[in-house]
């Protein structure tokens, strides 16, 4: 062969311009495709968060059934269970998450639970430290980077889905004014971490004599403003800042009652999405929130849930965690 016929062979292969060029190209697809897969994997993360809570609503609806009322939202003081003769020592109880492990396929997780001993105690400490796919949303923070950091609850994950105990406030009784009416909310311990209203579905419930929750437990039939309407248990999944005060005491045990603070159960005070606890004084009025855009979801008193958007009239929000108030103003 000569040289002549050599060099006029055509070469194959990219020049190192082309093989820019393609890389170029790849980039700007990816960059393009990025934000749809992003959108497509929220999406997906928005409904499986959606039903969870249709799952958790149907706990709630199966307990009742089976018991003729919904669980305590957040137990404070209450005698143990069972109860010594002549025993009139409390002590500090568990949370409506915890009624609900039969419901949620957890019955050997409930099992395990001493009703006899604080939700703080040792053992109750052991149980507490199970993670329940069912109460975190798939878009919220890993719960295991946020344990609960009091003694005995160490390993104990939080949850992203709370009851709603009603109207809260730094005073009482809260107030909503629409036109020319006012409604009223009776609030415990305003201005405090141990703050709670009155008239949701999942509020405070102790069994000493002479509190406004003594002995509270909501049957469906007391829900008089429609269930249809009535906030039940929403989202506390949002990711919470670097620069928030007190980090790690944002999310405490799904074990935890009402103890200086409920971990599962929380008021309507502020917008959603808005507030964070301040370290001080705010644990229950933490906002419900999410890291879905623009809102979060809720379960309805029915067993539906829907999406809540951030703009939503905070007089209207406030009025939807009230079970009897005979406010004229629907979610719609």
């Amino acid at each position: 062969m000569s040289l002549r016929s050599l060099s006029g062979r055509r070469r194959s292969g990219f020049t190192l311009i082309e093989l820019l060029v393609v890389i170029a190209i790849i980039a700007i697809l990816i960059g393009l495709l990025l934000p749809a897969v992003q959108k497509i994997r929220e999406a997906a993360n928005r409904m499986k968060c959606s039903n969870q809570l249709k799952q958790i609503g149907l706990a709630l609806h199966n307990y009742h059934d089976t018991n003729g009322t919904l669980p305590p939202g957040a137990e404070a003081a209450v005698l143990p269970k069972p109860n010594p003769a002549g025993n009139t020592t409390t002590i500090v109880g568990t949370s409506w998450i915890t009624y609900c492990l039969p419901y949620i396929e957890q019955d050997n997780l409930f099992k395990l639970y001493r009703f006899d001993l604080a939700y703080n105690s040792v053992e109750n400490g052991i149980t507490g430290g199970a993670f329940i796919p069912t109460i975190y949303c798939p878009s919220g923070p890993n719960p295991k980077n946020f344990l609960d950091p009091n003694a005995n609850m160490t390993t104990n994950p939080g949850t992203h889905y709370c009851g709603v105990m009603g109207p809260g406030g730094t005073v009482s009784p809260a107030t909503v004014t629409v036109g020319a009416v006012t409604y009223s909310y009776v609030v415990g311990s305003p201005n405090s971490n141990t703050c709670w209203g009155t008239v949701g579905m999942l509020s405070q419930f102790t069994t000493n004599a002479g509190s406004v929750s003594t002995n509270r437990l909501i049957k469906f039939s007391d829900v008089t403003d429609g269930l249809t309407n009535t906030l039940t248990v929403g989202e506390l999944s949002k990711s919470i800042p670097n620069t928030t005060p007190a980090t790690p005491n944002h999310f405490r045990s799904w074990l935890r009652g009402q103890n200086s603070g409920s971990a599962t159960t929380k008021n309507v005070t502020y917008p959603i999405n808005s507030t964070f606890y301040n370290g001080s004084n705010n644990y229950n009025d933490i906002s419900f929130g999410s890291n879905h855009s623009a809102g979060c979801n809720f379960l309805l008193g029915d067993g539906s849930t829907r999406f809540i958007r951030d703009s939503i009239d905070l007089n209207v929000y406030k009025m939807a965690s009230s079970i009897s108030g005979g406010e004229v103003a629907t979610l719609d």
